[in-house]
């Protein structure tokens, strides 16, 4: 699947939502769905990973599966879209490689934006390529509630005040709701139901395919 289903014309403010979505749930798509109102946006792109740089364990769900999910979770939102594009590359999933990509598809003329959460700002330092990554995109932060923008200010040795500052226009706030990925894992290895915490159509999916039974959840905050 590309990531130019729409003309450039029509898509002038995209953002990427990039993770493992392992599976996708309510709080990912409640995320999206604020960030895209907040800031505008005519696309928001689901790209699930293919091996993230930070973390010894591959996804419980295959690729092709979480790609599904998201496809299925996101159906009724014309604005959101699944991206296989790193899936597609079957190598560490670096954001910078995937941004770049974007950026040679849709041409120059969209902002671009990539969607990141509070829990992931203090190892933003380290990601590979920042400068280049902060030329390609904005990251909009998804914080939760409590969380203060002004933790954003230590970025300032790394980042210029400017871009910082943008950060802190384009941020948004989630619900705090205690729904995750490796919640909805723990509770299929358990027996319990997922009922509430992913969409109907996911939770079908999941179901019907036993995914995640007798798997230990893991960790996964976003």
């Amino acid at each position: 699947m590309t990531v130019t289903g729409n003309s450039t014309d029509e898509c002038r403010r995209v953002a990427v939502f990039g993770g493992s979505f392992d599976p996708i749930h309510n709080g990912h798509v409640e995320v999206a769905e604020a960030a895209r109102k907040k800031n505008k946006l005519d696309r928001v792109l689901f790209v699930p990973v293919y091996k993230q740089p930070h973390r010894r364990r591959p996804p419980r769900a295959s690729g092709h599966d979480r790609l599904r999910m998201i496809e299925l979770a996101t159906s009724e939102q014309p604005a959101f879209e699944a991206s296989d594009c790193e899936l597609r590359r079957r190598q560490t999933s670096y954001t910078v490689d995937t941004m770049a990509e974007i950026r040679d598809q849709l041409g120059p003329e969209p902002d671009l934006f990539f969607v990141i959460g509070s829990d992931s700002i203090a190892e933003l330092p380290d990601w590979k390529d920042l400068s280049r990554l902060t030329e390609l995109c904005l990251f909009i932060v998804a914080a939760r509630p409590g969380w203060s923008l002004d933790r954003l200010d230590a970025l300032t040795e790394c980042l210029s005040g400017d871009y910082v500052a943008a950060m802190k226009e384009a941020a948004v706030y989630t619900t705090g709701s205690p729904v995750s990925s490796s919640e909805v894992r723990r509770r299929r290895a358990c027996g319990e139901s997922i009922r509430g915490l992913v969409a109907e159509p996911v939770r079908g999916y999941i179901c019907e395919n036993g995914l995640y039974e007798n798997s230990p959840g893991g960790s996964d905050n976003y």
